[in-house]
């Protein structure tokens, strides 16, 4: 019997699994699903092809640029796309991204504005900001959250932005002033903001691509799909599946999100499942729409519009050469949602999903959806209260301390793009590797 064991084969459990085998170190891997992935999944529906969500590769820095390149029939195209943001309703104003370094799109009126804003904030003395909304504001000013950020993220994560803490997120760009002093034809002096973002993404197969050239390389006997983790006793060390199978451990690692894993436990002290109620989300409806002639040249925008029920639309068949039959194309929107802070059914998420559609342009009359799915994403974006960071370390110590590791975006409960969860995977196996071999 295997002394590591593996739950989840997301991304960052394909990750671990990959370093171990690396490592000559036997384990057991379990999935609920019957295919590796987790959300990095493709469904195929009336010949278009739809990711579980819109996942592309931002980036593949260090160590995971020559990983990725690693893998057998793994055809990544490096793709160039131009991204906006729609500042309305319609699509007749979509400042290009990032938004804080084309300020030169913009009105001259609102110009006017930023700049006054700028320049009055010159030398003032500023409190260190206690909430994300301080922050927001102090890292690009009155105007830029005004039009952007605060619409954006309010209908992006339905959680009040000054309960958030200030440190929740480090990826709000710093505006480039220059740009307000650019013609709006787009001409750009060096260091700039680009308009056009550089990605890449499968070949073909859709995202689930990636998992699959992962999962090929893992010994067959090493996976159980099918196995649904129904506890876990840290005291005698035990796993039990749904399907009645009893799996011990030595290490465990985990990538299922962390609520789940508390909840999971038996028998954990009651500061865990305290520390648990702090781990805040808020959930997404994907909604995938194969329609019948061609949409925008955008393959993403941002819209933070509130007459809008998305925040976020992408245009997959731009980059993805298999995703739709010759002549049609696919959009894809999501729409935040949780059963509390705002509560949306499946049905009405649908009809604002259309309805939007039409109101922005994207569909023009008399252009057919041809095939629509939806899927829930429960914990779509992971959310910080002032007491979540303290729990997280509560919760992780408590972990590590019965040889228990989390890895990936949900079982570290942190934001991270594709290849940093897999480096999350990696590491947790490197720990382990430490403990059952020596350092080295």
């Amino acid at each position: 019997m295997a002394s590591v064991v593996i739950v989840g084969l997301g991304l960052s459990g394909l990750g671990c699994a990959l370093e171990l085998v690396r490592r000559r170190i036997p384990f057991a891997a379990y999935e609920k699903e019957n295919a590796p992935g987790g959300l990095a999944r493709t469904d195929a529906a009336g010949g278009f092809r739809f990711d579980y969500g819109p996942h592309i590769l931002l980036e593949l820095p260090g160590e995971s640029d020559a990983w990725f390149s690693g893998l057998p029939g793994l055809d990544l195209l490096r793709c160039t796309g131009a991204s906006g943001v729609a500042l309305g309703a319609r699509l007749e104003s979509v400042i290009p991204a990032p938004f804080q370094q084309n300020l030169n799109w913009l009105p001259l009126h609102v110009r006017a504005r930023i700049l006054f804003d700028a320049v009055a904030r010159i030398g003032r003395k500023e409190k260190p900001p206690g909430a994300y909304s301080e922050y927001a504001l102090a890292r690009c000013g009155r105007g830029i959250y005004d039009l952007f950020l605060r619409g954006y993220d309010s209908k992006r994560l339905r959680f009040p932005l000054d309960q958030m803490p200030a440190d929740w997120t480090n990826r709000i760009e710093k505006p480039w002033l220059r740009s307000l002093m650019l013609p709006r034809s787009g001409a750009r002096l060096p260091g700039a903001g680009k308009r056009e973002g550089r990605f890449f993404y499968p070949r073909s197969g859709g995202i689930e691509a990636l998992p699959r050239a992962m999962a090929n390389l893992l010994p067959e006997g090493s996976l159980r799909y099918g196995s649904k983790l129904m506890e876990i006793d840290p005291r005698l060390k035990l796993l039990a599946f749904t399907n009645g199978t009893v799996t011990p451990y030595e290490h465990l690692v985990l990538s299922l999100p962390l609520p789940e894993i508390v909840a999971l436990l038996k028998q954990s002290p009651p500061e865990v499942r305290g520390a648990a109620e702090n781990l805040l989300y808020t959930s997404i409806y994907v909604l995938n729409a194969g329609i019948d002639g061609p949409v925008p040249p955008w393959f993403l925008l941002r819209i933070p519009d509130s007459a809008l029920p998305f925040y976020r639309l992408s245009f997959p068949s731009h980059y993805s050469p298999d995703s739709a039959p010759e002549g049609k194309a696919i959009v894809v929107g999501e729409i935040s949602h949780h059963p509390i802070r705002h509560f949306l059914s499946p049905g009405d998420a649908r009809r604002q999903f259309d309805q939007g559609l039409r109101r922005m342009g994207i569909l023009q009359p008399g252009q057919r959806i041809l095939v629509e799915t939806i899927r829930d994403i429960q914990y779509g974006h992971v959310l910080y209260n002032h007491a979540t960071r303290a729990s997280i370390r509560l919760i992780l110590e408590y972990l590590r301390a019965g040889s228990i590791f989390t890895c990936g975006k949900y079982g570290q409960w942190r934001d991270m793009l594709i290849p940093k969860s897999i480096l999350t995977g990696l590491a947790a196996a490197r720990e382990i590797a430490a403990l059952v071999t020596g350092p080295g």
